[in-house]
């Protein structure tokens, strides 16, 4: 079961990053009410969990077939194929690029290798810093068996009561940690709160439960057009409405918080059921096969990113104001060509010849 309407928000999501890293100062970013929202990177992060957990339980729960076993070798080397050849490829390539002073971090190597940066403090963002969230991805992959597990066992109102509760203590969790006079801006405590896996299960685990309702059937009632386009227009201004005004909220309570842990997670759920269920011109127009294109190559456009800038940056004419609009912007679309490559030439390949020789009859 394919929802490839949904496909091409992974671009848009990962394009926001971009903006995040390289784009804070260039129009249209730079505009105050709108740069919380083109550069929502961290909090993008969020969407991409939400929505690895949907997918993963539409792809994989079978709530017809009971009692299927998991195939377990075969998900274990398709997590693999998935994510692990384009992962390092950047983490060469950064390796590359820092080979003097990499060689006196083995732990750092190390790490980010085995992909549990995210797990340390003081080392998820080091070599190659998108990849903290895939080290968080690879935690959701080993409790993903679990899961299907448990929404075999047991119904799915008591695991969406589960879920429910995990994201409310995540957030009270988040919002006593980041006020605690402990809390510094980039210090141990702040690595604990924004990149470690248990802060993020969360999210992953919403998208799940929705993705196994949806399976049951059970959600197909706002697949109806005018619930469907209300809702997707409700929710869409929702989200856009809290991430412009959180500086003031947070100004006007006088309380610290972010979004970048799963707080409006429930509304982008929301957005990804509704889409999912959505079979108008929004769907037909999001499924056309160059956006689907650019959703699928996302994944090497986000990881890739940083060790891509740093070749620019050092290859690029001098001609271009390294700070204006024009050089990055040139750099985008540089970064969407070369993840289109990359998909085609060596991720894709790459995931195929990995299941092929996993799945080939003995």
């Amino acid at each position: 079961m394919r929802i490839e309407q949904l496909t091409f928000t992974r671009y848009v999501a990962a394009l926001t990053v971009v903006f995040f890293h390289y784009g804070m100062t260039v129009f249209p970013a730079n505009v105050p009410w709108v740069n919380p929202v083109l550069a929502a990177g961290p909090i993008a992060v969020s969407y991409f969990y939400v929505l690895s957990g949907f997918i993963m339980a539409i792809a994989y729960y079978r709530p017809e077939q009971p009692q299927q076993a998991f195939a377990t070798r075969r998900y274990w080397w398709a997590r693999i194929a998935r994510i692990y050849p384009v992962y390092l490829l950047a983490l060469l390539l950064m390796i590359a690029a820092k080979y003097q002073t990499v060689g006196s971090e083995p732990l750092t190597v190390a790490l980010s290798v085995s992909m549990l940066q995210a797990w340390i403090p003081g080392y998820p963002i080091t070599l190659n810093t998108p990849g903290w969230s895939l080290s968080v991805e690879a935690f959701f992959y080993l409790c993903f068996p679990l899961l299907i597990l448990l929404v075999k066992r047991y119904p799915l109102s008591n695991l969406t009561l589960a879920a429910g509760i995990l994201w409310l203590v995540t957030q009270l969790g988040h919002g006593i940690l980041l006020n605690t006079e402990a809390y510094a801006p980039r210090g141990l405590l702040h690595d604990f709160i924004f990149y470690n896996p248990l802060m993020h299960l969360n999210t992953f685990m919403i998208g799940f439960i929705a993705g196994a309702w949806l399976r049951t059937g059970r959600l197909n009632r706002f697949s109806a057009p005018l619930i469907n386009i209300s809702g997707l227009l409700l929710v869409s201004v929702l989200i856009i409405g809290l991430l412009i005004s959180r500086k003031t909220l947070i100004d006007a309570s006088g309380i610290a918080f972010d979004y970048t842990n799963g707080l409006i997670a429930p509304l982008f759920l929301l957005f990804i059921v509704l889409l999912a269920l959505n079979t108008g011109k929004i769907s037909q127009c999001l499924q056309h096969k160059w956006l689907v294109l650019l959703g699928e190559a996302s994944f090497s456009l986000y990881i890739l990113q940083k060790p891509l800038h740093g070749i620019y940056e050092k290859l690029m004419p001098i001609a271009i104001n390294p700070h204006g609009a024009l050089h990055f912007y040139v750099f985008v679309v540089l970064l969407t060509i070369s993840a289109l490559c990359s998909y085609w030439f060596f991720e894709a390949p790459a995931r195929r010849w990995l299941n092929n020789f996993v799945n080939r009859t003995p």
